[in-house]
């Protein structure tokens, strides 16, 4: 088969797709990436035949009025049409199409976030998959994001599709079950993928903190130095990684139990980790429960809240609201949760669970035969 990956170029949207990709390219389908030009670089590293297509540039807009006075559990739901509808989905169509007119993929792989992909697939009368970057989005935010979208089908002889075209045919699912939202109707077929390998645990080594705020929300360096304040007195390492764009230096001089650096994969620090304390990112997030390590999230913008919500709700975390992200207060939390029996258990049952699901190669083979 041809296979045609599409994604927006944020890290932790096309970083899930890897291994479904890595599977499907080992079984000898030919594979192809079509995305923004900040991650074509990346891809083409790591093997694949990439080529560009939708708009540079991976800076947030700002709210809207009307969103910027919801609270801001709530702005998600809303703000995700205005990101990714028609002012990123119009100029990836534009480039999609001729894409997929040339090439023929005969089915098409689309990361949820990017909304094109299903509308160039109908314009080609051939499938697509969406393929989740965490849990199971609200369905009013997909619903709206349809009506957003909705004159980018007209306007190519399409009725527009419920939810935007992408529960059409399959929804690659790579949250673990028992984390999942409970309203799961309106998705039709789904297919469970592992995304993350098991981490084994390294526990004869001294507990480790690990902070990180992501790669697109990291730029509150004030809430990096409130987290580092909390954890550094307590008897642990800390480890805490700024991301792109900040200087190691940015926190000052910090006593030797901390180490600040710009990255480090997160692989080498999860196997020692005690506790996780991020923004609740769906790539620190399951990472962390693949190793079965207890989180302390601080969401601060789209799918982190859904995290937040199913790790307190599954007992894997304690979530402090930004607006009450003290020191007191994350050093409270670290606390309890370094003492927590139960919630290390529960994270090891979810590590248990994320372990069971479907390898890459045996959903990579579901859908050579859904599809071939």
């Amino acid at each position: 088969m041809r296979i045609l990956f599409t994604t927006t170029p944020g890290r932790g949207h096309w970083q899930p797709m890897l291994p479904l990709a890595n599977a499907l390219a080992a079984d000898g389908h030919a594979v192809r990436w079509a995305t923004a030009p900040e991650a074509c670089a990346a891809l083409r590293e790591r093997g694949f035949d990439v080529v560009p297509a939708g708009p540079a540039g991976l800076r947030m807009p700002a709210f809207p009025p009307e969103i910027a006075a919801l609270p801001p559990h709530e702005r998600p739901n809303r703000f995700f049409g205005v990101l990714f509808g028609p002012r990123r989905a119009a100029p990836t169509l534009t480039d999609l199409l001729p894409i997929v007119e040339e090439w023929r993929p005969q089915l098409l792989v689309c990361e949820q976030a990017e909304l094109a992909g299903p509308i160039a697939a109908a314009c080609a009368g051939v499938p697509n998959a969406t393929h989740s970057f965490g849990r199971l989005l609200p369905e009013q935010r997909v619903a709206g994001a349809a009506e957003a979208v909705a004159e980018l089908w007209q306007a190519q002889g399409l009725a527009p599709r419920p939810y935007a075209g992408t529960y059409d045919h399959l929804y690659v699912d790579i949250y673990p079950p028992g984390l999942q939202a409970a309203e799961l109707g309106h998705v039709g077929e789904r297919q469970a993928l592992r995304s993350v390998p098991p981490i084994a645990r390294d526990a004869a080594t001294e507990p480790l903190v690990y902070i990180t705020f992501g790669t697109v929300f990291n730029d509150d360096i004030a809430l990096f130095a409130t987290a580092v304040e909390a954890a550094r007195e307590l008897p642990v390492r800390v480890v805490v990684t700024l991301g792109p764009g900040n200087d190691a230096g940015a926190l000052g001089a910090q006593p030797p139990n901390v180490m600040v650096a710009e990255h480090v994969p997160q692989e080498q620090l999860l196997p020692a980790c005690a506790v996780v304390l991020s923004h609740g990112g769906s790539g620190t997030f399951l990472g962390a429960l693949a190793a079965g390590v207890p989180q302390l999230v601080v969401p601060l913008m789209a799918d982190q809240y859904l995290n937040a919500d199913a790790g307190a709700q599954g007992g894997v975390a304690v979530v402090v609201p930004r607006e009450q992200a003290s020191v007191a207060t994350l050093r409270a939390a670290l606390e309890r949760i370094l003492d927590d029996e139960a919630m290390r258990a529960a994270a090891g049952s979810v590590a248990a669970e994320l372990a069971a699901m479907p390898a890459p190669e045996a959903a990579a083979a579901e859908l050579a035969r859904r599809f071939g």
